[in-house]
């Protein structure tokens, strides 16, 4: 018997329970979400396990010494095999890391929500409103930081101060809430975590408020809906007196909502501070 038959369907053996092994790693560690929403999990262990059986499969096999010389052609496609899978493991388990800007500038724009719309950030300069009366009139004489005039009802996380939350898990959402009833949030308080766009990135991006004279930057999270292939930037124009921090960089910033072309995404920043990166770092695009 060649000495390839003898390797290839060992090494294939082996490279399938490699590769099963980093994708449960890869599920359990919680480093899937780099990579994929949340709802994935589950797929990739019910993968990595049906990896692990097929490789047990051919175990079992070459113990059972069915494998003969005439078997060569086979081995020699199982050794290819065997390294294309091997390959795979290696590069899901290296630290590599894509920055949010380079993402951002890999996105195609506006992308489609469940209804068949887009979220398009875009606002006309010209029809900037102004805090007070209109927004009274919006909301029907309600209160806008506790949201009750908005179509979303309780959808935001308003805290008892009135302030509204986002977070990794209602971010997407409140977008799309803001840019639905932006008028409605005019004037409420708001705070954030997410990553720098300079004003020229953002001028790219469909889902991404126009960053004009009187803003300095805008703050964003990368929305996904299958895997990080299809992420894009979704977030806010940023009012900023001090120094606009530098791009890609995380921040926290808490300030006043104000409505542009009846969306509120653009934020009169009182307080800019650096943030840790959020664990995931993608939002989920709800369907």
């Amino acid at each position: 018997m060649k000495l390839i038959d003898r390797i290839g369907p060992a090494l294939e053996s082996l490279s399938l329970a490699s590769l099963g092994g980093v994708l449960l790693w890869l599920a359990m560690s919680g480093r899937y979400a780099s990579f994929v929403p949340p709802s994935a999990r589950l797929s990739i262990i019910a993968s990595s396990i049906g990896l692990f059986a097929c490789a047990l499969a051919l175990s079992a096999r070459i113990d059972a010494g069915e494998h003969t010389s005439a078997d060569t052609a086979a081995s020699y496609r199982a050794t290819t095999r065997s390294l294309v899978a091997l390959l795979a493991a290696a590069l899901l388990i290296l630290p590599f890391r894509v920055s949010p800007s380079e993402l951002a500038a890999g996105a195609i724009g506006a992308r489609p929500t469940s209804g068949g719309s887009t979220i398009d950030a875009d606002t006309d300069d010209s029809t900037e409103d102004t805090p007070g009366a209109s927004n009274d009139a919006a909301n029907g004489g309600t209160n806008p930081a506790t949201g009750s005039g908005s179509q979303n009802g309780g959808a935001g996380q308003a805290s008892s101060s009135g302030k509204l939350e986002l977070t990794t898990d209602n971010f997407y959402s409140q977008v799309e809430e803001m840019i639905a009833n932006g008028r409605a949030h005019d004037g409420q308080r708001v705070e954030l975590t997410g990553f720098v766009l300079s004003s020229e990135a953002a001028s790219a991006q469909a889902s991404i408020p126009r960053v004009t004279d009187e803003e300095s930057f805008a703050v964003a999270r990368m929305a996904i809906w299958c895997c990080a292939a299809d992420a894009y930037p979704v977030g806010f124009a940023v009012r900023w007196a001090g120094p606009a921090p530098a791009a890609d960089s995380w921040v926290h910033v808490s300030g006043t909502l104000r409505v542009r072309g009846g969306k509120a995404l653009v934020i009169e920043a009182d307080s800019v501070t650096p943030a840790q990166t959020p664990n995931p770092e993608f939002v989920v695009q709800t369907r």
